[in-house]
């Protein structure tokens, strides 16, 4: 199976288009969802950060791999687009079924010339390797340079969020999901992936995302990355999206039975009760 494709454009065709795509397949690449001057500011924005990051202290994470965490805070660009309606619509198809969905987490990496091929693997796996009944994450990965199958380009099963957990046979039958800077691979938390080998000259650079349904505990402890005293003048929606937001009933709330977003704001004035769900 290929990948499916399919072009940005901000209207309910392509939307529908890709959340048929992740349906069928697991996975979607929007190509040019953002111009490609928006995605090397984000790299310039990280790049300064490079010395923070860690290169891979496994096979899995690269050898010849860095990643570079907390994007939300360090690239003001990266902020704008993190709730892109790609995003959004393909979070919320796919992880509708759920109490609610949030951001989880975000790695800039940079792929050197020479690193080696990722074991394939599932990204819900972190939370236990076994077959949840719904989807439980809807992931990406904004492509920062130009992907291609000889730079690492992620190598994905289509098709094989529908698999149980064993592995599938042949590594070598993954497809590179190769796309131009700016473009945009989306695929579930069940689908079978993994970075692929750089044999080229030049750096792989790309922004992973990871989103998860909002009981779960998120990848990255958002709320030690962005501190109530660093967001404040970030938007409400963006503050509720990284976990600045009841999860459901019960689930997420502050102090005396507030929403998490009075911390940031405590001038403004929050309805208090846990329950976001109440049938009275």
């Amino acid at each position: 199976m290929a990948i499916p494709r399919v072009r940005w454009n901000d209207n309910p065709t392509t939307l529908h288009t890709i959340t048929a795509a992740i349906d069928q397949a697991g996975c979607c690449v929007v190509e040019d969802a953002i111009q490609n001057e928006t995605a090397q500011a984000i790299r310039r924005e990280l790049v300064a950060f490079d010395s923070a990051g860690s290169i891979g202290a496994s096979a899995f994470e690269g050898h010849a791999t860095r990643r570079t965490g907390a994007p939300l805070p360090r690239s003001v660009t990266f902020r704008s687009i993190a709730m892109h309606p790609a995003v959004m619509c393909a979070g919320s198809h796919v992880l509708g079924p759920t109490t609610g969905w949030r951001f989880s987490a975000s790695e800039f990496i940079q792929i050197e010339p020479g690193e080696t091929a990722q074991r394939l693997h599932r990204d819900q796996w972190k939370y236990n390797m076994v077959d949840f009944p719904n989807e439980i994450e809807l992931n990406g990965m904004w492509a920062i340079s130009e992907f291609t199958a000889s730079n690492g380009a992620t190598r994905i099963f289509p098709g094989s969020h529908r698999d149980g957990n064993p592995e599938p046979r042949d590594a070598d039958a993954a497809v590179p999901a190769e796309m131009a800077a700016g473009s945009l691979l989306l695929y579930t938390g069940r689908l079978y992936h993994g970075g692929g080998a750089n044999t080229s000259d030049g750096w792989r650079l790309g922004l992973s995302l990871q989103h998860a349904a909002s009981w779960l505990t998120q990848s990255s402890n958002q709320f030690l990355e962005c501190p109530p005293a660093i967001v404040a003048d970030w938007p409400d929606d963006l503050l509720r999206f990284i976990g600045y937001a009841k999860a459901g009933n019960g689930l997420g709330y502050r102090r005396d039975s507030e929403g998490p977003l009075s911390a940031v704001h405590p001038e403004r004035d929050f309805e208090h009760g846990w329950a976001t769900v109440r049938p009275d």
